[in-house]
């Protein structure tokens, strides 16, 4: 089997040759495992490391290029995305906003806004890899309306002015929805997965109460996701923080797919979550990024591999992974442990 079969078998819970393994991790982590094992570039590190490399972020991914208006730049050069956001919510481009009327003042970003004329060459050249497509973004969630309104109003709105809160919800929900619309059609079905991330919550509770996140979060996450299953894609959904309140809504909804599966997290009992959702969700990732990766031992580590495919790998539905991007301070001996363990003990 190459990398797309053996995912996809397992997405289809069954069990393919082994368990696939996933690839998530900071550069410079990435760039000690090539120097030991003597490669250059991820593509060559995953053929040394006899792994599949998942990662919904790199190679698998497919995305328009951006042919808008010049995003806004902060007084230190550093360059917003295209709704004005920066990574550390030093710009936040709904705060001005007082009442729905407001929203008008705002430049909503337009799927026009794209190129995507060459999105279904790309898939077709990343498919010839080996590796599964990826396409889409749907992050119409708590933390987009964290970084366009800032932490503290983004929680406080569905209680203070639900109508506000509402009105931007259904912008960015009419946003995301033909933009992925043209994405998707471009891809010409040669995607295999579409992506989305939402940080729900912290280590051990929602950000918002479940009765909101119903409300105001997932009648837009419905809409999203809806179209890329209409078009026969798989829904990968990135939540490190605590979402065990809401996540019978998430399959509901359409997500298949669940990374990264952190035990440590609030109501992560990861024997629970395989017993009840094993059926119907996937899993990846698992291996404890914070405590082990970082401040194991190699043979902890071995020991953090076997127990999670353990839990996870019967009946298929399993990419073993860390449970958290690999980071800079996880030892190399341990990052070698992981990946050589995932291959030895990941056989069916």
């Amino acid at each position: 089997m190459n990398s797309r079969e053996r995912i996809l078998t397992t997405l289809r819970h069954q069990e393919p040759d082994r368990v696939p393994i996933g690839f998530e991790a900071h550069e410079g982590i990435t760039r000690k495992l090539c120097d030991y094992y003597g490669v250059s570039g991820r593509p060559a590190l995953f053929k040394a490391l006899d792994i599949d490399g998942f990662s919904i972020f790199a190679e698998s991914y497919v995305e328009p290029r951006y042919i808008g208006p010049e995003p806004v730049r902060l007084d230190d050069g550093t360059a917003c995305n295209f709704f004005g956001i920066d990574s550390h919510q030093r710009n936040l481009p709904l705060a001005f906003a007082n009442s729905a009327a407001d929203l008008g003042q705002y430049r909503w970003p337009s799927a026009d806004d794209f190129d995507y004329s060459d999105i279904g060459k790309r898939c077709c050249e990343v498919r010839k890899q080996g590796w599964v497509v990826a396409v889409g973004e749907g992050g119409c969630g708590i933390q987009h309306a964290i970084n366009l309104r800032g932490y503290e109003t983004a929680l406080v709105d569905p209680l203070m002015d639900p109508e506000l809160c509402e009105a931007y919800m259904s912008r960015m929900g009419d946003f995301f929805v033909e933009w992925n619309r043209r994405w998707i059609d471009a891809a010409a079905g040669q995607a295999d997965m579409f992506r989305c991330g939402d940080e729900i919550g912290a280590n051990d509770r929602m950000h918002l109460a479940p009765e909101s996140w119903r409300e105001f979060h997932k009648p837009q996450l419905r809409r999203i996701f809806s179209q890329a299953k209409s078009k026969g894609l798989i829904v990968w959904f990135h939540c490190c923080g605590c979402c065990r309140p809401v996540l019978d809504d998430l399959v509901e909804i359409g997500v298949d797919l669940w990374d990264p599966v952190p035990g440590y997290v609030g109501g992560n009992d990861q024997k629970e979550l395989k017993r009840i959702y094993g059926d119907r969700l996937s899993f990846v990732g698992g291996v404890d990024q914070p405590n082990i990766m970082v401040n194991g031992t190699p043979d902890q580590v071995r020991d953090e591999v076997r127990r999670c495919l353990d839990i996870f790998a019967p009946g298929g539905g399993y990419i073993l992974g860390p449970s958290q991007c690999l980071t800079d301070d996880v030892p190399l001996k341990n990052a070698v442990a992981l990946f050589e363990a995932a291959v030895k003990y990941g056989e069916y």
